[in-house]
């Protein structure tokens, strides 16, 4: 089964596992390159991570925008890689998310495309059927208060208040601000 990794680097031939935003390292594959190409952008260091998505009843990939144009802002302008691997023994899923495998070992590189916007690219996506963008404007008050709570708990947790230089506290300063 071929599994795909998306990333910001180019020309890798091999990928190695690095430490996660679960502590351990991992290489992160997904079975879907759509979903793959998604991790290509690192909209914060880990050990945080955002990537709103979901999967909506046909089963088609939802991202949710959490604050105005978060897609655009994010992913506009961006060049990101997918990674194709042919054969990959070992995988698991720690994370429990539909069609997200890890791998503990270094794997070969199959074939690599190079995609110049990923912002365009998901938007043809978008036009194809393939993928959906849930705008701001669509997000319920009660999903919205969901994730300012997570962002309270994540500034809490890791006591963000305190260290204002952290690009994860800047981050929910620019976007969420509320939640501080």
């Amino acid at each position: 089964m071929t599994l795909y990794h998306g990333s910001n680097i180019a020309g890798l031939t091999e990928l190695e596992p690095s430490l996660s935003e679960h502590g351990k390292p991992y290489i992160y594959f997904a079975d879907n390159p759509l979903l793959a190409l998604l991790y290509a952008v690192k909209p914060v260091p880990k050990p945080f991570s955002f990537y709103p998505y979901g999967f909506g009843t046909d089963g088609r990939i939802v991202y949710s925008e959490y604050f105005e144009d978060a897609f655009k802002i994010l992913y506009g302008g961006q060049k990101g890689y997918l990674y194709e691997c042919d054969s990959i023994e070992n995988t698991e899923q720690p994370t429990q998310i539909k069609g997200v495998y890890t791998c503990t070992k270094m794997v070969k590189v199959n074939r690599m495309t190079e995609i110049n916007d990923l912002y365009e690219y998901y938007i043809e996506q978008e036009k194809s059927g393939l993928f959906k963008i849930k705008r701001f404007k669509d997000v319920s008050e009660s999903e919205m208060n969901f994730v300012l709570n997570d962002m309270k708990n994540t500034v809490e947790q890791y006591n963000l208040k305190n260290g204002t230089c952290n690009p994860m506290f800047i981050f929910i300063k620019e976007h969420f601000p509320t939640a501080l």
